[in-house]
């Protein structure tokens, strides 16, 4: 795909300049798994200081359940949208660190992210492999990265995801565990090499 095309996939076709409304919507469509992905992240039990990215954070709600339920750890979070990082930051204030950043060009070091979530972003990315290449990148060893959309969106990436990392590195979670088969949510769990 092209980069407009690229870009106007990405930023929702013209929403993310709309960040509040965004995230009045995004509250109400995915507020329960925001939730739910900001428990899993505590349930880990991570030490002080461990590093946890949001990939296509969006307005900043998930970053700011992790901060909340986890203030030892230290949180970033990207979106491809300027707006978007924007109104995260003056929500947020500095307690999160926000960039502008693709997740097919993470801006970070090899072996940055104890943790990397994404809830609700998966569809919009037009390169998964590559995407899928860079979250392994900034894993940690022993990381893992935790990609959370609808479940034929989450199957599908897991065959890409296989590609790239190969299938012991790879597990697929449709319907999440723990929910009832009608949940139109899955995970995508990867870990590093």
């Amino acid at each position: 795909m092209g980069t407009v095309n690229r870009h106007a996939h990405a930023t929702m076709f013209g929403l993310a300049r709309h960040p509040e409304q965004y995230e009045r919507s995004a509250g109400r469509v995915a507020g329960r798994l925001h939730a739910r992905a900001a428990r899993d992240v505590a349930q880990l039990g991570l030490a002080a200081g461990a590093r946890v990215l949001d990939v296509g954070t969006g307005p900043g709600l998930l970053p700011r359940l992790i901060a909340d339920a986890c203030p030892e750890l230290q949180v970033d979070a990207v979106d491809l949208a300027p707006e978007m990082i924007a109104r995260a930051q003056a929500v947020a204030g500095d307690r999160i660190a926000f960039a502008v950043a693709d997740v097919c060009a993470l801006p970070f070091p090899d072996a940055t992210f104890d943790v990397v979530v994404s809830t609700i972003s998966l569809h919009h990315w037009d390169d998964p492999p590559t995407a899928l290449r860079e979250v392994r990148r900034v894993l940690r060893p022993g990381g893992r990265a935790w990609i959370y959309d609808v479940r034929w969106v989450v199957r599908r990436a897991e065959r890409e995801a296989i590609v790239v990392a190969g299938s012991s590195l790879v597990s697929c979670e449709s319907p999440l565990v723990g929910s009832s088969m009608v949940n139109p949510f899955g995970r995508l769990v990867v870990v590093p090499a």
